[in-house]
């Protein structure tokens, strides 16, 4: 479908971050660029959705919806990855819930029967039919890919390999051994009342919003923040920025110092930083001196959103006398910091539904911002000029353009 906001009222959205600014509002309140942008950037790209070493073992599984579609994660009997449809063959009802280990999947509505790699083992009153080809039956395998142990899905089966993409920074994070790290805890959704590019990360708020809480525990000034660190590569979604400190191993503690054993391959220069980097559009990876976490989000509507913060640690700092104890101390140190940003995220989003919301300039230090809306806008362009291709081919004229009353909004 064409963009129900003219492509050409996001140009005020990109270049140089001294003359830019915000995305149009409606970017983030209508249903109808909603639904265009659902197809645009995440019906063709990949998305990541969990981490495989939350399934380790053989019948290993956790669930996920996304964009509608409900997805069952399941550790093969070879150790592969594989996500499937969660969805029934015969009624579509939900075919697993939540997470666990399982030998094999039952609908409880008909008692049909999958094993992990989704075909079909058993259908009441149907076995032995004539009719009916077992067989046949399989719940449908969406495209995936590991990276680093972070599962990513596509539903797009053209888009390039997701692991070309993401080589450089898996090369600028390996000292942080990624792929070995364990959740502290299962990654846990909770939901927010906001557009899913509300969570768009920078660190300008960082010593206003966060003032009270992180600033006490750890120095966020502007100095203190690296916006050309060399794992960014804007032009892949890749956006990214350091917060470095003034000496090793600072954290946002009470103690100011990370809590738990360092990871034992960084330098003397990255035990410094706090590395963030977004890979768009729905993970934020923040790599710290003893261990990593992830935030991730997935749009359920078009002001609604569901969210996830992660911790990923060795399995040797999981099993360490006194982790638990060390890691709520952080949890409860950090708490006040989620609660600013998920009351800033929902303000921000009732704010954007006023008749007076402004395309507001950017500081130099949105620049992130800034990196990821060309990122995101080539997406729009790229979905816009297909569906004009589309329409001059058929001969209609404005298919698929739905205004919904959209005005621009004064800068």
């Amino acid at each position: 479908m064409l963009s129900p906001i003219p492509v050409e009222e996001f140009d005020a959205s990109c270049g140089d971050v001294n003359e830019v600014v915000a995305l149009p509002p409606a970017a983030f309140t209508t249903d109808a660029f909603h639904e265009f942008e659902m197809d645009a950037v995440f019906g063709h790209e990949w998305l990541c959705i969990g981490r495989a070493t939350d399934i380790p073992n053989k019948g290993d599984y956790f669930t996920v919806d996304a964009l509608g579609e409900q997805l069952l994660v399941v550790r093969q009997a070879d150790g592969t990855v594989q996500v499937h449809s969660n969805v029934c063959r015969h009624r579509a009802m939900r075919v697993a819930t939540g997470s666990g280990n399982a030998r094999r999947f039952k609908c409880e509505y008909h008692s049909w029967v999958y094993g992990l790699d989704g075909t079909l083992q058993s259908a009441p009153d149907l076995n032995d039919s004539p009719c009916f080809v077992k067989a046949s039956v399989k719940l449908p395998e969406i495209r995936s890919e590991l990276w680093e142990n972070f599962v990513f899905v596509t539903f797009d089966n053209d888009i390039e390999p997701l692991a070309g993409r993401l080589a450089n920074l898996s090369a600028y994070l390996s000292n942080w051994g990624i792929s070995d790290l364990k959740s502290a805890e299962p990654q846990s959704f909770f939901p927010v009342k906001c557009n899913w590019k509300v969570f768009g990360d920078e660190c300008y708020h960082c010593a206003h919003l966060h003032s009270k809480s992180w600033v006490p525990m750890h120095d966020a000034s502007s100095e203190r923040i690296d916006y050309n660190t060399e794992s960014n590569e804007p032009e892949k979604g890749i956006i990214a920025y350091d917060l470095v400190g003034i000496e090793k191993d600072l954290a946002p503690t009470r103690t100011g110092k990370a809590l738990q054993p360092l990871l034992p391959g960084l330098t003397d220069d990255q035990r410094r930083r706090i590395a963030y980097v977004t890979v768009a559009p729905n993970l934020l990876v923040i790599a710290m001196p003893d261990k990593v976490k992830y935030f991730m989000w997935l749009p359920t509507g078009t002001t609604t959103s569901v969210f996830a913060a992660t911790w990923l640690y060795p399995e040797s700092t999981l099993q360490r006398e006194g982790f638990k104890e060390l890691w709520q101390m952080e949890l409860d140190d950090l708490a006040q910091v989620l609660e600013e940003d998920i009351y800033a995220w929902e303000s921000v989003q009732a704010g954007l539904h006023s008749r007076n919301a402004p395309r507001g300039r950017y500081a130099p230090s949105e620049v992130v911002l800034v990196r990821f809306n060309e990122w995101l806008i080539e997406k729009y362009r790229t979905a816009d000029a297909l569906a004009r291709l589309e329409v001059a081919e058929s001969g209609e004229e404005g298919h698929g353009r739905t205004q919904e009353s959209i005005e621009p909004v004064s800068v």
